[in-house]
This record gives structure tokens, C-alpha cells and sequence, in this order.
């Protein structure tokens, strides 16, 4: 039974020679060392139960072994003698001790070292992990911030350790090739920023559209190209509000117009633009009824009244507050109208034949010699006015020729009939001969009276027979 076990146990620590690797960790005993470690055992001490249990406790530290073997192996090609090479040597300490053990037949003190072994492996590996999230973490702030060169040299080479750990993670790999640009774009935010103080958004920005291209990845960048893009946009709108304002001061409202308009798009909820707007209104209608006053008053010196009248009305229809004008307004229309109908009379002098007409006249005459401060076209008016009122009642030859065989009538005179010849005095007008003769067409001439003529002959004969 004895040699039995001993078969057993020997075949068993053959097995394992062949199947873990004995590199550095020494992982069971030889055939010999455990015959050995046996035959310095009583025989009689020997049972089935101590026997179990060494087989038991040789067979969970070959278990752990084939952990702390994997374990060695992830860690060692992830270069863990860059960043965790203190805590992985004093980890193989322990299984070095722990293969001492296992060859003395110790196999539950060996376990415990294997163990030991094991668990600060494991913590080197997750303290990997850490590292990697660490690094893209910190990473990622550090190219965000960015404000000083000796982040360029902590990125890199903290990326670079990080890629020695996890070769094949997507954020190292693109942290690697973002750390690569860092340089070129450092250098661009810092100009970007020196153009930003010094008011130069525009290069500013051109710089960090430059630096968004190098570094896609980059959201200060965004951010900065947001904050810029505002700053410009306050800029514009503060530039247009004062061109706007300074037009204002200079009357140039259609100027002021165009560039409120254009602060009104840049910013269309604001206030100050609308408020800006209604001032031009104000200002502007304030300066065109001014304007006008101004024509107007002119025309009024000028005893232009017809016009005078038009441009205040026109006035009133822009501000029908204004009172002055409005009470100006009553003696503008009388002097208006009285300016028009005497021109009416002196353009048409002849118009005073009809005796109606020739008393208003008188009647006009009248109330213009009653005002007072008469300027000189009135006066003029007034002198004229009376001369075509003297004028109208004078009478004038004229010699109205026939064949005694036409009948003549004067339309508004008279039938004066059959004759050779006929002087007669008529006062200035607008007259019509008339001629009728049996068998004969009627013929009618028309002639007009001026104050001014001499002695005019007028034929009328039926010549045409019917």
C-alpha cells in the first residue's frame, strides 16, 4: 500500500514539471526531492488522510501558481518594470519563498505566499488600469488648459507610459497622436490669447480656426472660437451703434438708419438698438418740420404765401401739435388766397368786363390796401391791380367793316345793323361779331379789347352762299 501512494505521489509530480513552466518561478519539486521529502517521513507516521491533504494543498498551489504565472506575464508586457517594478520584484520575492516552501513539503505555508504573490500582482495590474484611466483623464485637462509649455513634456511622456500599458486602448492611441500636435498647437493658442488682449478678434479667431483643425478634439478650443465669435459680435454691434449715433449728431439720417438696422440684426431683442431707432425718427421729423419752418418762414419774407402754405400744412401732417403753426396757419390762408386772386385778375385782366367780376376786383383791392406792413410784392400787386381796374371801364374805338347787306350784332351789346362802316367804343373784353343775311351762312368773328391797342378794324360779311 505504502509503495502504492509513493507511485502516486511521484507520477503526480511528474505531471507537473511537464505542464506549468518553470521559468523563474520555481513551481513544484522533482521526483527526487519528493521521494526524499517522504523517506525522511516515519513510515509509520505515513497515512491515508496526510497523504490527501498533501496531494489537496500541492494541487491549490498549482492553481495559484497558474495565476501568478498569467499574471507575471500580462505584467511584464506591459512593462511593469517602468511603473510598478519595486512592488513586482518584491511580488516574485514571495513566490520565490513560497517555492522554497513548496519543496520542503510545506505546501499550506507555500499557498499562502503564492498567494500573497498573487494578490499584489492583481494590484498591480488594476494600479495599470489606473494609471491608463489617470493618464486620459489628467490628459485630456492638461491639452483643455493648456497654458503652459511644461504641459507638453507631462502629457507626452504620461502617454507614452500609459501606451505601454494598454497599446491597444482607442483614448491612448488618440491621446498619443493629439500629444504629437501639441507643440503647433500651444503655440497657437498663445498667440490666439496675446490677440484676444490686445483686441484683435479677428486674427484671433483665424488662429484658433487654424488650432480646431490641428486639434479637432480640443472643446476649449470650441469654446474659445464661441467666445470669440461674441466678442466680435458685441464689437460689430458696439461699432455700429456709434457710427450710428455720430450720423445722428450730423443729420445723416439715412446713414443712421442703415447702421441701427445692421446693430438691429446683429442683436434683434435689444432695447437700446429700438430705442435707438425711434430716436431717429423723432430726430429726424424733428429736423425735417425744422427744415421746413425754416423754407417756409423764406417764402413768407419772399410773399411766396401759396407756397408758404403748402410747406406748413406739410409740416402739420408730420406734427399736428404744432400750436404755433397751427394759429400762424389762420393769416398764411388769407394771405394766400388774397395773393391768388389778385394774380388771378392781373393774368387775366380782361375778365374784368363782366361786372361782377369788376366789383370784386374793387372789392379785393380794397381789403389788400387795408393790411398792414404791406411788403413789396403787395404793393406791386396793389398798384397793378388798380391800373387794371381803371383800365377796364375805358373804353376803345374800334371799326367794324361790312358790305350793307350783312346784318351785324354785338354779342353782350347790341344789334347795330346794316353798314359800311361803324365805329364804336367798347370797354376791354372778350367779344363776338355776328353777320346773318338771307341765303347767305351766318359768319361770326371774334376779337378781344385790349387796354393797350390802337383803333382796330373788324370785318364781318356773309359771303357764303347756302
Amino acid at each position: 500500500m505504502k509503495k502504492f501512494l509513493l507511485s502516486v505521489l511521484s507520477l503526480a509530480a511528474l505531471s507537473v514539471i511537464f505542464i506549468l513552466p518553470n521559468l523563474e518561478i520555481q513551481t513544484v519539486l522533482t521526483d527526487t526531492e519528493e521521494m526524499n521529502t517522504l523517506s525522511s517521513v516515519d513510515s509509520n507516521e505515513i497515512s491515508q488522510s496526510t497523504i490527501a491533504e498533501k496531494t489537496r494543498y500541492r494541487k491549490s498551489a498549482q492553481l495559484v501558481l497558474e495565476e501568478l504565472i498569467e499574471a507575471r506575464d500580462i505584467l511584464e508586457s506591459q512593462s511593469v518594470d517602468k511603473w510598478g517594478d519595486s512592488k513586482f520584484k518584491s511580488a516574485l520575492k514571495n513566490v520565490s519563498e513560497g517555492d522554497e516552501l513548496y519543496r520542503t513539503g510545506d505546501y499550506l505555508e507555500s499557498i499562502e505566499k503564492y498567494k500573497d504573490a498573487l494578490d499584489q500582482l492583481v494590484s498591480l495590474k488594476l494600479r495599470g488600469k489606473e494609471i491608463v484611466q489617470q493618464t486620459i483623464n489628467e490628459s485630456n485637462k492638461d491639452i483643455e488648459k493648456l497654458d503652459s509649455e511644461l504641459l507638453i513634456p507631462k502629457v507626452s511622456s504620461s502617454v507614452d507610459l500609459a501606451s505601454l500599458i494598454e497599446p491597444d486602448n482607442e483614448d491612448i492611441k488618440l491621446l498619443k497622436k493629439r500629444a504629437k500636435n501639441l507643440p503647433q498647437l500651444f503655440n497657437l493658442i498663445m498667440q490666439s490669447r496675446q490677440l484676444i488682449e490686445s483686441g484683435n478678434f479677428y486674427d484671433a479667431k483665424n488662429i484658433l480656426t487654424e488650432a480646431s483643425l490641428i486639434d479637432p478634439d480640443r472643446l476649449q478650443t470650441e469654446l474659445s472660437l464661441n467666445e470669440l465669435q461674441r466678442l466680435i459680435k458685441e464689437e460689430n454691434f458696439t461699432r455700429f451703434m456709434s457710427q450710428g449715433f455720430s450720423a445722428l449728431n450730423k443729420n445723416d439720417f439715412s446713414l443712421a438708419r442703415e447702421v441701427f438696422n445692421e446693430a438691429l440684426i446683429t442683436y434683434p431683442n435689444r432695447s437700446d438698438v429700438k430705442e435707438a431707432l425711434v430716436q431717429l425718427e423723432t430726430r429726424q421729423t424733428s429736423f425735417q418740420i425744422s427744415k421746413k419752418i425754416a423754407i417756409a418762414e423764406s417764402e413768407e419774407r419772399e410773399e411766396n404765401w401759396q407756397k408758404a402754405l403748402e410747406i406748413y400744412e406739410s409740416a402739420l401732417l408730420q406734427d399736428s401739435t404744432l400750436t404755433d403753426i397751427q394759429a400762424k396757419l389762420i393769416n398764411i390762408r388769407i394771405r394766400a388766397q388774397l395773393d391768388k386772386n389778385i394774380q388771378n385778375f392781373i393774368y387775366n385782366p380782361l375778365t374784368l368786363s363782366s361786372e361782377s367780376n369788376y366789383q370784386s376786383a374793387k372789392s379785393l383791392l380794397l381789403n389788400a390796401k387795408r393790411i398792414n406792413n404791406q411788403g413789396v410784392k403787395l404793393k406791386n400787386q396793389i398798384l397793378k391791380l388798380s391800373n387794371i381796374i381803371e383800365d377796364s371801364r375805358k373804353l376803345f374805338n374800334i371799326n367794324l367793316l361790312s358790305d350793307q347787306k350783312t346784318e351785324i350784332t354785338i354779342f353782350k351789346v347790341g344789334t347795330i345793323g346794316l353798314f359800311e362802316k361803324y365805329t364804336m367804343s367798347l370797354i376791354p373784353g372778350e367779344y363776338i361779331a355776328q353777320g346773318r343775311r338771307s341765303g347767305f351762312r351766318d359768319k361770326r368773328v371774334e376779337f378781344v379789347i385790349e387796354p393797350s391797342q390802337t383803333i382796330k378794324d373788324i370785318t364781318v360779311i356773309c359771303s357764303e352762299k347756302i
